[in-house]
């Protein structure tokens, strides 16, 4: 064990956070949340809201002074602001040598840290990441080799060609479970969000390349290759695991999830494809996602338990093999896992169970391991080996600018509705020009301005 003694104080911790998963059976019917709380030594009153909502619902909480002890910070306006009036600076217990008190806290890669610093306070615990968060686009390789499919894809035409001979609308299978828009940006090298270029920041919006991609996918959702809920109601991890399409974009941290997904078809073996230029010829990009997830935050209204939260996290960034990490992660063994060989091995029930979204408010970082499956793990490795070497960051990443902060979130709502639009034919490509140009005159010049003196501020440039 990594953490002897209970952190908890005996009293409830109340807990917002979000979660991609289903939400979770409530603790009298949850083995491993009760399995959590008899360790942490304090009931976790954990309110579990899906990623989709959880900014509203954030929003209303924060209106309401009404936030957990402990919560995952949506994106806010003014963060800085917002982290200075409502959550408590860890900067004294955290910083140099204190930190050793919380030792499983201290081995979290310090480059993820820098997503809870602003104005030189650390008022942020990390979700470490890194390259493991990245989006790649899913293939199912056994479903394909019943079609005689076994080439690499080489360009945007023979990702086409593969997707037609995957659709079978008759039959209620469809090759793609979304319009593949990040895939095929990344195969015409469009910036991860922001680009320094040697002197200016140009955001991803902004380049020739987006409308491009906008066209491609648009066409594969025309042709009738997207599954026809693809916009209404999508069921993405369910119809690729199932079989109903044969490629579906996520992220590489979902590769363990995939394997864990009810009962698996024989033969199951999904896979991710290579990313080559869109004509060929070459490697397009990956984007490599943000170092943390976001951050969590204590409460500044819990400073006088400020320590025993941090206890919390500590036991909650439990590295992986520990008996925390097999709590946290797997729940109460006998009832959510057992152990085969050595190996944690997850019953249906503790699928569900353990989708408590605490990991986002502390969590070690990841490892590449698939409960029971070995050979998933040596696969996860030679994709990653082959795919990490075309990542690009965003080269704004935890930079401040305060119209980013202000406009941002207005801003990327704007132009995922006209994605959305352009994509099931309701708007023209030709709009998200002129939505460039209005972004451009309302705020988004200014914002690239701001980043790019941060970044020069900040020592990159």
């Amino acid at each position: 064990m990594t953490v002897p003694e209970p952190p908890g104080d005996g009293e409830p911790v109340v807990i917002h956070t979000q979660s991609f998963a289903p939400a979770p059976p409530p603790v009298d019917r949850n083995s491993a949340w009760q399995q959590i709380n008899a360790e942490v030594g304090s009931d976790l009153d954990v309110r579990v809201t899906p990623a989709s909502e959880y900014t509203q619902v954030f929003s209303v909480a924060m209106a309401g002074e009404q936030l957990g002890d402990m919560f995952f910070v949506a994106e806010v306006a003014r963060m800085p602001e917002f982290l200075e009036s409502q959550a408590a600076d860890l900067s004294e217990y955290l910083s140099g040598d204190a930190i050793l008190q919380y030792p499983n806290l201290a081995a979290i890669p310090s480059a993820m840290w820098e997503a809870g610093r602003f104005n030189g306070k650390l008022y942020g615990l990390p979700s470490p990441r890194g390259s493991m968060s990245s989006g790649v686009m899913y293939r199912r390789e056994d479903l394909l080799a019943k079609r005689g499919i076994t080439e690499p894809i080489d360009s945007f035409e023979t990702f086409v060609d593969q997707c037609r001979e995957m659709n079978d609308p008759a039959a209620g299978r469809y090759a793609l479970t979304r319009a593949p828009l990040q895939y095929i940006r990344n195969m015409l090298n469009v910036p991860n969000f922001w680009r320094w270029d040697g002197g200016t920041m140009t955001s991803w919006w902004t380049v020739p390349e987006q409308e491009e991609a906008l066209d491609a996918a648009r066409s594969m959702v025309e042709e009738g290759l997207v599954h026809p809920n693809a916009f209404i109601n999508p069921q993405t991890k369910e119809w690729f695991a199932n079989g109903t399409c044969a490629f579906n974009q996520d992220s590489l941290s979902a590769w363990a999830a995939y394997f864990g997904m009810g009962s698996l078809s024989e033969g199951y073996d999904p896979g991710v494809l290579e990313i080559p230029t869109f004509e060929g010829g070459g490697d397009g990009v990956l984007w490599l996602s943000f170092p943390s997830f976001g951050r969590s935050a204590i409460n500044r209204s819990a400073e006088d338990r400020v320590e025993t939260l941090l206890g919390i996290a500590n036991y909650l960034a439990a590295p992986f093999g520990s008996r925390e990490f097999l709590s946290t992660h797997y729940g109460a063994e006998g009832s959510d896992y057992n152990m085969e060989d050595g190996t944690p091995v997850p019953t249906s029930q503790g699928a569900e169970n353990r989708q408590l979204g605490l990991n986002y408010i502390a969590e070690a970082a990841q490892v590449n391991f698939v409960a029971g499956r070995p050979e998933a793990g040596k696969k996860l490795a030679e994709i990653l080996a082959d795919i990490i070497p075309q990542g690009i960051n965003n080269d704004a990443v935890y930079l401040q600018s305060e119209t980013f902060d202000r406009n941002f979130d207005r801003d990327n709502r704007a132009f995922q509705g006209l994605e959305a639009d352009i994509l099931s034919g309701r708007q023209p490509v030709s709009a998200w020009s002129t939505q460039v140009d209005s972004w451009r005159r309302d705020g988004g010049d200014q914002m690239a301005g701001e980043l790019a003196e941060a970044y020069v501020a900040a020592g990159r440039g």
